[in-house]
This record gives structure tokens, C-alpha cells and sequence, in this order.
């Protein structure tokens, strides 16, 4: 084991610990003596000795000392360029006063020739004796480097450490009143119950401080009790706001001020790297919805619908838009599948559907990612559990914390300014205030327009250069990569983490789902009836329908957005199944439409079942009359015939009547009265059962409950 100058020695007690520590400062040629000094406190520098060189070898090797390395005061012998700056000529005036002596060695450290030595320099430069021992001591101290030279002013003010006052610090001033530990805690409870729980101002919570804790008293103002507060035993606001300033970090006071949410995303330390995970093209994507910043007219354009709903789906690696969605909807689960299910498929078949026809290479995009960050809103759903089905891990970013999902967010502020220049009846994300212009009046697009703008934008941007945030490999920069997104996404395309699904594994994955029953109609579902050739060919809806292997109660997968068609799932394959005969009149509509449609039919049937109950009285009064009457007639025609008799001749007799009644209901009659109608005895007035109108029931007052009562009671008297 080598000892060398500036090398630290730690002696050891029994128990094994540091008693002392000492620098070596020389070592003779011979390695028998050696000079050290003791460095334990730089308050209380020491001169240094000689020791035996054996001597400290035998006390390493019996484990009494070892060698160990000491961290030095960085902040003094490597100082910055500024505090050097400032120092540099004290520590050269130093340095300059010593130089001459400390290089001879070894008399310098042997207690008569070093005060010869230093009474040569006392005479030549007139400092005092014992300044120049001081030089001498810093010098050696650390580590006979010319910057221990420098004034040392790090430690200064006993950092981080209290001081206990036993009167008010600072210049004399009229408010002599110190803070105690009691104060200490009622500043605390202030903190908590006035600033944080009630958003008070420091100014504010430390005047509602002083009325509450630091009061004398009370007296009657305006009828209400107001405190009398104490000024000469209360805090001031600046030793307030000094105390809570020294005892809080920037982060907790902002907290406090603003809410942890917002601390977190304006004032939290940013170590990380947003797309760290995103080693790769498909490692990572990220989905959010927005509201874009323009109002929509309806198709007919007569009515304004307002700022509709748009989802963006990223490659945080490539930066490119792989897939977005455009709803008049609110945000939710399903809108946000759609969105993915688009980003999952082939653009060339969507894009066609409006009218745009690309080629593959514009947007290469029909891809599901490793993993998938969103918003707790959506993506917090138990549904969010079958993207394992489609090989996807769901990463869910807390409430109100856009800052997690920094390149879907940066995109909706370049699309929504886009759309501001671009526009007509675009709109800021503000609240219009009285004498502003609004921006309703412009309004002109409808969502199809809004869509194919949105088709060309997305095709635009994948072109457009990446931001100056974005930072490139080292192999990007060495094949030479366009820093475009769309340039990036076919650089690393397919190489690692990209993976693909069938659209009948998106639709069944992706797509709510919910209990649907077999019936001899088709499969019901919302009221409507559905069918498919599978369930035809193998008798799903024979007898009271048989069902799916038994089974009346299966559960399908539906798009909300149109009811002409559902998903089954059966065996290995995925059924769609179409609307039937007796529902092909909902064909193309939403199902809102369709339950609306539904809602009105309940109401209306409900509506009507009391509304009938006033016709089939009437109906039940008239043919109550006319039983009776024809009772009482067929009794007197039948008085002196037998059951028997009434029975003869009766194929006769119906062809008579059947040529009467033909006669009588014949076109060709022009008779005014039938001589039938002479025969017919017409009952009294009083027994007659009066029939009103449509206008006579509206103009119709009803009686009270009593007169109705009493008027039952008159007639039944009567009939006995």
C-alpha cells in the first residue's frame, strides 16, 4: 500500500471509529518521516507534525488507521469563473506573502526555523505574525492548494440551521413582537384554513389570522360582534409571509394557491422525457379528444349546431396522425374506438368514402400500437380490458394532466389555429363578452365539409416538418432521414413494435355490446328485428324460436349510429345480420331515432288507452239499449214457439232475409226511409241515450263528483 503526499489517513479507536483524520503534507526521500495535519475542523486549523513513517504503516496494518478518500471542498478549490473573478487578487496577495517560504521544505514544518521564516516575512511585508500563520495553516489545510487561498464565504450564515432570537431581529422598528413556537402553529392553521381550504391571498388570510387568534376582545357594530384586534402582540405581514416563504418550497405555495393539479403541471420539476417510452415507430400512441374551433350548421344549413367533437390518434415516435374521429357527440368510450378503429384501417377506403381519393403511400397508417395512452375518461372503462384481446396495453394519464399526453395536445393547438385562419365562423376558446362580434353569424360548414377538410389537413401535416423539440437518433442521422412525420413512420415502419388486426376483430373488440333474444321474428334488439342466412340455414327462429345452441339470450355488438345492421358472434366467425322485413322502415337511422321512435309509440298508445276509455262508454251505453231492445222484441215474436220450431225452415228464411238486408244496403236504393224503419218503435225521450259530438265534448262542462253521484242515484230509484 502506497502513501503519497495528500494522501488522508482516518485513525480508529477500539470500536472502529474515526477519532482523527490527517493529511499527509511530506515524505523525506528515505520514506522514514512524514508530515501530516490534522484537517477534523476548518474552524480550528492546527500546525502540522512529523511522524514515523513505520509508525503509520504498522497502525494500517494492524487496522488501527486506513487510507480512505476525502471529498473535497469543491466549492472553494474549483470555484466558477464568477466567484474566482471576485476573489482572485486576495488569494494572489495570499499567495504572494507566503510562496517563498512554503516551498522550503522541510524546515517549514519545524516549529524554530518556521518562525524564523516567518518573522523574515513580517519584517519584509509588514503583516502581523499571526496573519501569516493563518496563510500558512489554510494553506496546508487544504491540501497545499493555492485556492485554499480564497476567501471562504460558502458557509457563512449557518445554513439550515435555526436560530433562537431572545429579541426581535433586524433594524428597530414599531412592532417588537417575536415569533414563538405558538405563533408558529397558529400560522400553520391559518395557512390551512384560510388560504388553502377558503383560496384566501396571504394578505387577506394574515388579516383573518389576526382576528381570529390574535383578538382582545369584541364590540357591536352594524348589530353584528366585531374582534378587536391586538397589534402590539401580533405577527406582522412580513414576518408572516417571511415565515412562510422560508418554510415552504415554490412548488407547495403554488400548490396551495392553485391546487396540486395545477402545481403539477406548471411548476413540477421536469426530469423526464414525455416520449421515453416511444423507442420505436407503433410503441406508443396517443388518443384525446378536443372541441374544434368552429361552429357547424346542420345539413339543410338552417340551424347552427355548434363546435363539434374531434379525436386524434398519434405515433408519439414519427410524430404522424394515424387516425382522428369527428362526432357531434360529447366525449365518450365509443367515439374514442371509433377514432382507434379508423387508426387500425385502411385510409384509402375511408378516404374514398368522401369523395378523396389517395394512394397507400399518403398514409401508410393501418396499424395497432403496443401501447395506447388516453384520457381517464374514456380509457378508464372496464371496457378498456379487450384492447388485451388486440394485444394493446392501456396507459391511462391522471385527471387534468394534458401535460402526460404533450404531442396529441401540441397537434390540437396547430389544428385549431389552422382552423382559425382557414375557416369561416371559426372561434377562439373564450367567452364572448358584451359588444364582440360572434362568430355564429359566419357559420357554413356542415360536419361532411368539416370531415374532408379535416382528411386533406391530417394528409398536410403527416408532409409538414417536424418542431424544433423533436430530437432525432443517431441512426435517423445517419441514413439520413426527412425530419417530416410521414418521412419518419416509413423510415422505421414494420421494424419493431406494429402490429395488425382484422376489421371483424376491431368491430367485435371495439364496439359496445349488449344482450339481444331470439324470437320466431329474428333476433330483438331495441325493438327491432334482425336475421342473417347463418340463422336461417340452421333454424334459429323456428317454433318460439329455437335459439343459438339453446340459447334465447346471446349478445351482439351494434354500431349506435346506425341500426341496419348488428354483429353476432358465432363459432369462429363474426355475423352481420341485417334488419328484417317488419323493421326495414328504420333502415339507415340512429338508434336515438329509433328509441325516440319507440318513446313516442308508448306515449302515444298510453295516451290514447285514456283517451278511449270515454268511446267505449258510449259504445258499451248503445249496445246495452239495443240488447235489451232486441231481448224484449225476440221474447214477444217468440212467446208461443219452441226452441224446436225456431229452428225449421231456417235456410229459407236466411235467404229471404239475406235479398231484405242486400236490398236494403243496394247502391241502386233511393228510397228517403225504409218501410222497415216505420215498423221500428221508437223509445221514450227519457230512455234515449244521447251521443255528443267532437265540438259538444269540448264545449261540455262536466259536473262535480256529487252531482254525478246523485244523478246515479236518480236513475237507479227509477229503474226499481
Amino acid at each position: 500500500m502506497l502513501i503519497v503526499v495528500n494522501s488522508i489517513i482516518e485513525r480508529l479507536n477500539e470500536d472502529l471509529e474515526v477519532v482523527e483524520m490527517l493529511r499527509i503534507l511530506w515524505i523525506d526521500d528515505e520514506r522514514k518521516h512524514v508530515v501530516v495535519i490534522n484537517i477534523d475542523d476548518h474552524r480550528n486549523m492546527l500546525y502540522p507534525y512529523f511522524i514515523r513513517y513505520e509508525e503509520i504503516m504498522r497502525e494500517i496494518q494492524e487496522k488501527k488507521s486506513r487510507l480512505t478518500e476525502l471529498e473535497t471542498d469543491m466549492r472553494l478549490l474549483s470555484p466558477d469563473e464568477k466567484y474566482l473573478e471576485k476573489y482572485k487578487d486576495n488569494r494572489e496577495r495570499r499567495w504572494n506573502l507566503i510562496k517563498d517560504i512554503v516551498l522550503r521544505e522541510p524546515e517549514i514544518y519545524v516549529s524554530e526555523s518556521r518562525g524564523k521564516l516567518i518573522h523574515e516575512v513580517h519584517l519584509s511585508s509588514g503583516k502581523s505574525k499571526k496573519v501569516i500563520r493563518d496563510y500558512l495553516k489554510k494553506y496546508w489545510f487544504y491540501g497545499k492548494s493555492k485556492n485554499g487561498l480564497l476567501d471562504n464565504y460558502f458557509d457563512c450564515g449557518v445554513p439550515g440551521k435555526q436560530r433562537v432570537y431572545k429579541q426581535k431581529p433586524g433594524p428597530l422598528s414599531t412592532n417588537r413582537t417575536m415569533v414563538t413556537e405558538a405563533d408558529i402553529e397558529i400560522f400553520k392553521s391559518a395557512i390551512k384554513v384560510f388560504h388553502i381550504r377558503k383560496g384566501m391571498n396571504i394578505t387577506t388570510t394574515h388579516e383573518r389570522m389576526c382576528e381570529t387568534f390574535y383578538k382582545r376582545g369584541f364590540y357591536r357594530k352594524y348589530g353584528v360582534k366585531v374582534p378587536i384586534v391586538d397589534p402590539d402582540k401580533s405577527p406582522s405581514l412580513r414576518q408572516f409571509r417571511y415565515w412562510y416563504k422560508t418554510n415552504s418550497s415554490p412548488f407547495s405555495r403554488y400548490s396551495n394557491k392553485r391546487g396540486k393539479r395545477r402545481a403539477n403541471m406548471d411548476v413540477r420539476a421536469m426530469m423526464g422525457n414525455a416520449s421515453e417510452k416511444a423507442i420505436c415507430v407503433g410503441a406508443v400512441f396517443e388518443v384525446d379528444a378536443t372541441r374544434a374551433d368552429i361552429i357547424l350548421v346542420s345539413f339543410d344549413r338552417k340551424t347552427i349546431l355548434g363546435k363539434p367533437t374531434v379525436y386524434v390518434v398519434i405515433d408519439v415516435f414519427s410524430r404522424l396522425v394515424v387516425g382522428y374521429h369527428v362526432s357531434l357527440a360529447p366525449e365518450s368510450w365509443f367515439e374514442a374506438m371509433v377514432a382507434v378503429e379508423h387508426a387500425a384501417t385502411n385510409k384509402v377506403e375511408n378516404c374514398a368514402r368522401y369523395g378523396i381519393p389517395i394512394h397507400e403511400e399518403d398514409w401508410p397508417c393501418q396499424y395497432l400500437p403496443q401501447n395506447l395512452v388516453g384520457d381517464r375518461g374514456e380509457l378508464k372503462s372496464q371496457l378498456s380490458e379487450r384492447f388485451v384481446n388486440l394485444n394493446v396495453d392501456v396507459l391511462n394519464a391522471p385527471s387534468y394532466r394534458g401535460d402526460l399526453k404533450p404531442f396529441v395536445e401540441s397537434n390540437f393547438h396547430i389544428t385549431n389555429e389552422t382552423i382559425r385562419q382557414l375557416l369561416s365562423g371559426s372561434t377562439e376558446a373564450k367567452q364572448l363578452v358584451r359588444g364582440d362580434y360572434n362568430p355564429a353569424r359566419d357559420s357554413a360548414w356542415t360536419i361532411e365539409e368539416f370531415n374532408r377538410f379535416l382528411i386533406v389537413y391530417f394528409l398536410t401535416y403527416n408532409k409538414s416538418a417536424l418542431s424544433k423539440d423533436y430530437i432525432p437518433t443517431k441512426e435517423m442521422f445517419t441514413d439520413q432521414v426527412e425530419l417530416t412525420p410521414l418521412k419518419v413512420w416509413n423510415w422505421d415502419k414494420g421494424v419493431r413494435l406494429l402490429h395488425e388486426k382484422s376489421r371483424k376483430e376491431l368491430r367485435y373488440n371495439l364496439l359496445p355490446r349488449q344482450e339481444a333474444k331470439v324470437t320466431r321474428f329474428g333476433i330483438e334488439f331495441r325493438g327491432l328485428t334482425y336475421t342473417c342466412d347463418v340463422g336461417i340455414r340452421e333454424g334459429w327462429f323456428e317454433g318460439n324460436g329455437n335459439g343459438i345452441d339453446g340459447r334465447t339470450k346471446i349478445e351482439i355488438s351494434y354500431d349506435p349510429r346506425n341500426c341496419s345492421s348488428i354483429f353476432l358472434k358465432h363459432k369462429n366467425d363474426l355475423l352481420s345480420c341485417l334488419l328484417t322485413g317488419r323493421s326495414k322502415e328504420f333502415d339507415g337511422l340512429h338508434f336515438d331515432e329509433v328509441a325516440k321512435i319507440m318513446e313516442y309509440r308508448d306515449s302515444q298508445i298510453k295516451e290514447q288507452e285514456k283517451l278511449e276509455k270515454q268511446p267505449r262508454a258510449e259504445l258499451h251505453a248503445f249496445t246495452k239499449v239495443l240488447d235489451e231492445t232486441a231481448k224484449e222484441k225476440t221474447k214477444a215474436a217468440t212467446k208461443d214457439r219452441s226452441f224446436y220450431s225456431r229452428n225449421q225452415n231456417k235456410r229459407e228464411v236466411r235467404s229471404a232475409d239475406s235479398k231484405t238486408w242486400g236490398a236494403m244496403g243496394a247502391m241502386t236504393n233511393i228510397s228517403q226511409a225504409t218501410d222497415r224503419s216505420n215498423n221500428v218503435t221508437k223509445p221514450s225521450a227519457e230512455n234515449v241515450v244521447v251521443f255528443l259530438t267532437t265540438n259538444e265534448k269540448d264545449e261540455i262542462t262536466y259536473v262535480n263528483n256529487s252531482d254525478i253521484q246523485s244523478l246515479f242515484s236518480r236513475k237507479s230509484l227509477e229503474v226499481r
